[in-house]
């Protein structure tokens, strides 16, 4: 393994390790309010997959399942891992352009008043896992050395 392949090796475990982290990390924030409440960020990753049944907003959770695709692919150095991350980061900063969620189990909506570290940090891992993307797939580092 030459000098430059250890690198973008390191690169692709540290960008893979910061963005787990980060995700990690968001679970145990709140991650938005609505004129109702305040929602963790760990209930909406488990069960917010029932809202997709109602669409809007709840489409955004689609971002995490891409975003763990994104971690494996990356891992396995897939050409893929640039796309699927780049779908994350769209699907994750396509909550910011709904007005409403859906507030609890009976599917009632109320207007989003706020976004909480949660969902920056959710964002952030994804914009991570992307940007981290396009310097393997590209090799960016190399016009650094």
């Amino acid at each position: 393994m030459t000098n430059s392949e250890k690198k973008l090796e390191k690169i692709k475990r540290t960008l893979i390790a910061i963005s787990i982290g980060l995700f990690l990390f968001s679970l145990g924030k709140k991650c938005y309010c609505t004129t109702n409440q305040c929602a963790d960020s760990i209930l909406v990753f488990l069960i917010g997959w029932l809202g997709l049944i109602f669409g809007g907003a709840a489409l955004t959770w689609l971002a995490n399942p891409f975003l763990i695709f994104t971690w494996i692919l990356t891992n396995k150095n897939s050409k893929y891992a640039l796309a699927t991350s780049f779908v994350a980061s769209l699907l994750s900063l396509s909550f910011l352009l709904f007005d409403n969620v859906i507030d609890n189990e009976a599917g009632h909506y109320n207007k989003i008043i706020s976004y909480q570290l949660g969902y920056w940090l959710w964002l952030s891992s994804s914009v991570t896992m992307f940007l981290g993307n396009l310097v393997l797939r590209f090799n960016i580092i190399r016009n650094f050395s």
